[in-house]
């Protein structure tokens, strides 16, 4: 019996071991990814942006420096054009990695994201920030915006709600994001196991953030779904 209990005890110790190097390379293939993603929208807001700009501007002084009415109109409708490509290229940066949250922070970039949910979804979302200073790496900025976009998808799609409140706060080395919507909720199972319908996400997103140091609190009812997302600041 005790080498039978031994095996089980060297078993489960084995898989822990597995799952927690498992856990550790999803990380790591999904910060790989970001970092790929992010290079790419920078690219594209240095270089494609800037391209299609100068030949906007060169394409309307052509347009109206020619004496030829048929060919100023053909300039202006290719201007036209490459102003729904430069609209194009915006909205794939920011679905890519928004510029705002390289050139101006985290909370810059929530706030962009919750107008955007409200012009594209209809849904009223109110952010709120404590405007003190909270530094946190790169990889980490990235991984919050993603996931804040992530829920108020979610809201969006599957809550049925009519609001959805977004805060950012710092404190006690912390830093805090509240995502709360007054839908129908869910079962608050999905969290910890992610097998269940619908919860990969929120799974996916608990153990990557677990992997940096944080951790993601679900409550949910009748009454809605609070999601709370805790990472450690950035040490100065």
């Amino acid at each position: 019996m005790a080498i039978g209990r031994h095996d089980i005890t060297s078993g489960a110790t084995e898989l822990e071991r597995l799952n927690r190097e498992l856990r550790s390379l999803t990380s790591q293939l999904s910060l790989a990814e970001e970092r790929e993603r992010r290079r790419i929208a920078i690219e594209l807001h240095d270089r494609t942006n800037e391209i299609l700009v100068s030949s906007m501007i060169r394409l309307t002084a052509l347009a109206k420096s020619t004496a030829d009415p048929a060919l100023a109109d053909t300039l202006n409708e290719i201007c036209q054009l490459l102003r729904q490509l430069a609209q194009e290229t915006r909205l794939l940066m920011f679905e890519l990695y928004p510029p705002s949250l390289y050139y101006l922070g985290l909370e810059a970039a929530i706030k962009e994201l919750a107008d955007r949910m409200m012009e594209k979804y209809g849904i009223r979302v109110s952010f709120t920030d404590d405007a003190r200073r909270k530094p946190v790496d790169v990889d980490v900025k990235v991984l919050l915006f993603q996931a804040v976009r992530e829920l108020l998808t979610n809201v969006a799609k599957h809550a049925q709600a009519h609001a959805v409140s977004v805060s950012v706060s710092g404190g006690g080395g912390n830093l805090r994001i509240t995502v709360q919507d007054d839908g129908v909720g869910f079962d608050n199972a999905v969290i910890s196991d992610g097998r269940k319908s619908g919860g990969f996400g929120l799974y996916a997103l608990s153990e990557r953030l677990r992997h940096m140091g944080g951790c993601l609190e679900a409550d949910s009812g009748n009454w809605g779904t609070r999601i709370i997302i805790t990472v450690p600041l950035k040490e100065r």
